[in-house]
């Protein structure tokens, strides 16, 4: 508990700063034809004709999100008939998809150069840029949007509390401890967004409603169910009916709170960082009566580095990382990969080993372990390929990738939690410790 409290003190983004490299042409074509052969909606959008997706059966889970939207052309399938529900979403994706479902005054300018990685010819430039402007989407350091970073849905959650003004009624960490299940993994900048959204009924979890999952990456057919729930939290959509499936992956549906934004202010610079402070006016209803308080927040959205993701979500590892001297290594610009072990692989190790790890006369051993960790570059799950990959340490892991199961190992350890995502790399969670073969653990100093 106590360390849930204090990274809500922080409010880091923590978010991958990826290396933006080239995309198989076909792939970003397929998404920009996806998502910009639909106009801006009108202030209420209104249905259209029935859309069917060849991919999209009857039963599944979000098809009442999917075809709502995309009757109303916020959302678009690919030119087969195909909507491809289970895909991840990449930033410029999302911002698309922002700019035709909103109709958002525009909170707060962008630099006449725009951002350094987004060409004026980009597929998405126009969405992004008003994405930006609209107080949804953030920028990064160095002018940069990583426009084909995919986005994970802490991320998405908190451009559409951002983008709407929302603000949690209460203790956050209650809200969140109440809702879910996994409250451990939420990034330190978004839990206060994240549990406005989950006040205001923003927040699909499918197949478990106590499962947020916010590290893991948006697909098409949950931003389908973000948006079509943010727009019913406007007003402009209907709610789904009770007797609807899809109605019972919405998180606490039933929730009586109302919100409304007095006023926002923003601030950006050249670098597309954004700081922002809020003053929100919340109003709460129940059989006592109803009140009215008014708070003030203040957030950076400078993006944090592996060391801070490390200290947030492996508490060991992050110890660690302290106690060899990694900590500027691990927080340079890199980029780097890191296989880090949770704090239950950690704990799982024979007894006393970590004891004695963290003793100053291991240093060396416990550097050349966590070197073992680390790989030069910036390699995601969806990059990492089969045979070896050479460490820090200057040893090899074995990687071994089932693509039909999704499943990824290195060495006797199963990747858990891939891609979670820092300024200057990528971090996959791994079940188990890495130990180079060529040290021996019974051989640690007392």
């Amino acid at each position: 508990m106590n360390n849930f409290l204090r990274w809500s003190s922080g409010s880091t983004l923590l978010s991958i700063a990826m290396t933006v490299g080239a995309m198989a042409p076909m792939v970003i074509t397929a998404r920009a034809i996806a998502q910009t052969t639909s106009p801006s909606p009108s202030p209420s959008p209104s249905p259209g004709a029935a859309v069917n997706f060849s991919d999209v059966a009857p039963d599944f889970w979000a098809r009442p999100f999917i075809q709502a939207l995309a009757e109303r052309k916020i959302i678009t399938g690919f030119p087969n008939g195909t909507f491809r529900p289970n895909q991840p979403v990449e930033r410029a994706e999302f911002a698309t998809m922002i700019a035709n479902a909103f109709e958002q005054n525009k909170t707060r300018p962008l630099a006449e150069s725009g951002f350094r990685d987004v060409a004026a010819n980009y597929w998405a430039t126009s969405a992004i840029e008003e994405a930006f402007q609209t107080g949804f989407m953030k920028g990064y350091a160095g002018g940069q949007f990583l426009p084909e970073q995919p986005i994970p849905r802490a991320q998405a959650i908190t451009a559409l509390a951002n983008g709407l003004g929302l603000s949690a009624d209460g203790t956050p960490e209650e809200i969140l401890r109440s809702s879910y299940k996994d409250v451990g993994w939420i990034p330190a900048y978004a839990i206060n967004p994240i549990a406005a959204a989950t006040q205001a009924n923003i927040i699909v979890n499918y197949p478990n409603v106590q499962a947020l999952n916010p590290l893991r990456t948006l697909t098409r057919a949950e931003a389908a169910a973000l948006l079509y729930q943010a727009l019913v939290r406007q007003g402009r959509v209907q709610p789904l009916a009770n007797n609807v499936a899809a109605a019972n992956y919405i998180v606490g549906r039933n929730s009586e709170v109302s919100q409304t934004t007095s006023t926002t202010t923003s601030t950006s610079d050249t670098s597309g960082s954004a700081r922002a402070t809020t003053t929100m006016t919340t109003s709460t209803s129940d059989n006592r009566g109803s009140t009215t308080a008014t708070t003030s927040t203040t957030s950076t959205t400078e993006p944090g580095d592996i060391v801070a993701l490390s200290a947030l979500n492996f508490t060991t590892l992050g110890s660690a990382i302290q106690t060899a001297g990694l900590t500027d290594t691990l927080k340079s610009e890199g980029p780097y990969t890191v296989f880090a072990p949770t704090d239950q692989a950690f704990a799982a190790l024979p007894k006393d080993t970590l004891r004695k790890l963290l003793l100053p006369e291991n240093r060396e051993t416990l550097v050349r372990i966590l070197r073992y960790h680390v790989v030069s570059g910036e390699v995601t799950a969806n990059e990492l390929k089969g045979g070896q990959l050479k460490t820090l340490a200057d040893r090899p892991v074995n990687i071994q990738v089932n693509r039909a199961t999704n499943q990824i190992r290195v060495n006797d350890a199963s990747v858990t939690q891939p891609n979670m995502q820092a300024s200057n790399g990528v971090i996959h969670a791994v079940n188990e410790v890495l130990i180079p073969p060529n040290i021996n653990l019974n051989q640690l100093r007392n």
